[in-house]
């Protein structure tokens, strides 16, 4: 009898769990327009979207607005929302937000988990083209939102670029310290150069002054050329195709660490 009404009160509080997490679940916004810049029915269409490709690829695919970043920049905003607003699915908090930030003047997309792997380097730059194509600077936020939600669907769509990696923003940069003791060495290297140049050239004598118009003799004579014919060739030249300037850099998702400690990608642009 005690046995059974455990396993019932073990029930009854998996059940009540259960229901908690799907209500947060429920609850979580995927629209959070502080800035105040869509309509109602705007932001009710941009939420059913957003709902229905964070459900298809389970991951959370957001769009914040804000006219005040809390003196934040605008990467720095959009992570931190990110993380401390519970979004992200699974493990690896897989996920996208797009922040238009009114505040620092910047369109911003955070990566997170799996989404960092989608949304390369590249493409995050060909997402911004497209949101600001659709007249975002102008105004047009509404219609900028739904270039965001179309163009992350077809990458999405495209799945993980061959050859994708990350790669953190720190480890093609030089540090401080690295920077001053290259400066000191490069620095050691020139002096020592001049001085051992200058000892070389130290002491040569001056050679003796030529009297060039004594010792000079010219003699001119008169010479001329005839033109015989003319021909004129021509020929294509063929344009060179166009390559990436990344190089290998095409499935490149450059990674940083956001103020919780989780890593990002990413990448934005002012308007």
């Amino acid at each position: 009898m005690v046995r059974r009404i455990t396993l019932a009160a073990f029930a009854v509080v998996f059940l009540i769990m259960s229901w908690t997490t799907v209500e947060a679940k429920a609850d979580k916004l995927l629209v959070v327009d502080s800035a105040a810049i869509f309509s109602t029915s705007e932001e009710s269409d941009l939420e059913s979207k957003l709902k229905g490709l964070s459900n298809q690829y389970s991951m959370d695919i957001v769009i914040v607005t804000t006219d005040d970043a809390d003196g934040k920049s605008s990467r720095e905003y959009a992570d931190d929302y990110f993380d401390y607003n519970d979004y992200g699915i699974g493990a690896d908090r897989d996920g996208i937000l797009l922040l238009m930030d009114f505040d620092n003047r910047e369109v911003y997309i955070s990566t997170s988990g799996k989404g960092i792997r989608y949304l390369t380097d590249v493409r995050i730059e060909s997402i911004l083209d497209d949101v600001f194509a659709a007249g975002f600077a102008d105004g047009e936020y509404y219609n900028g939102a739904e270039a965001f939600i179309a163009s992350t669907s077809s990458f999405l769509a495209q799945g993980i670029p061959e050859g994708q990696y990350n790669e953190d923003e720190g480890s093609n940069s030089i540090s401080l310290f690295d920077g001053l003791i290259g400066a000191a060495a490069s620095g050691a290297s020139g002096l020592g150069y001049f001085a051992t140049t200058k000892r070389r050239y130290k002491g040569h004598p001056a050679p003796l002054a030529f009297n060039f118009r004594d010792s000079s003799l010219v003699e001119f004579g008169i010479a001329s050329d005839n033109l015989i014919n003319e021909y004129t060739t021509s020929r294509i030249i063929p344009v060179a195709p166009v390559r990436s300037s990344g190089g290998g850099s095409i499935g490149r998702s450059t990674t940083h660490r956001s103020g919780s400690g989780r890593t990002h990608g990413g990448g934005g642009r002012k308007f």
